[in-house]
């Protein structure tokens, strides 16, 4: 079988369950494939809001149901639950809605929303807003960066120069902010 009659019959499928697991790299990927004609842009958009949306709800429900047992199993959580619990009771539904962009604690958060007194019909109504902005955001990012890398493909030879002088600036500028970061060494009188 090709590479185009797998994604065509089995893209969608693997675009979900990706998302379930891993995020805005499926998305990117299946954002680059609608751009180049193998999947909708839409239907994209909607099946990856679909899968956050899920995988978020699936976290609050087991945070609701085994609180304190779930986080107990997961020691590495412990020491972020106090932030999370700080960040809940400062920022609430803007937590809510853009917890996926707190990479490390995508997981986490839903869990400890769970554990606490949140409402679960407001977080639902606002885990699919989130997910929503979030699927659109990451897809037309995604999608932009696809058409830039066609017509940098596309233009490559007419801006050689251009994009090696590019390059070659962002290597100065990192040096620099390397040799400025590191530690300075003091003098010491008399030697």
């Amino acid at each position: 079988m090709h590479l185009e009659s797998l994604i065509i019959t089995y893209g969608y499928p693997i675009l979900f369950v990706g998302v379930l697991l891993e995020g805005e790299a499926f998305l990117i990927l299946a954002a680059y494939l609608a751009h180049r004609g193998y999947f909708s842009l839409p239907v994209v958009i909607g099946l990856a809001a679909l899968a956050s949306f899920t995988m978020a709800q699936i976290w609050f429900v087991l945070g609701d149901r085994f609180g304190t047992a779930l986080l107990n199993r997961r020691p590495a959580w412990q020491s972020r639950l106090v932030r999370v619990d700080t960040m809940l009771q400062r920022y609430g539904n803007s937590l809510v809605l853009g917890f996926r962009a707190l990479l490390g604690l995508r997981t986490l958060i839903p869990v400890a929303i769970g554990t606490s007194a949140y409402p679960a019909r407001q977080f639902t109504l606002l885990n699919g807003v989130g997910a929503l902005i979030w699927a659109l955001v990451i897809a037309l990012a995604g999608n932009t960066i696809a058409q830039g890398l066609e017509v940098l493909v596309t233009d490559l030879r007419k801006h050689e120069l251009a994009a090696v002088v590019v390059i070659a600036l962002m290597g100065l500028v990192w040096g620099l902010i390397r040799l400025y970061r590191q530690p300075k060494v003091p003098l010491i009188k008399g030697d």
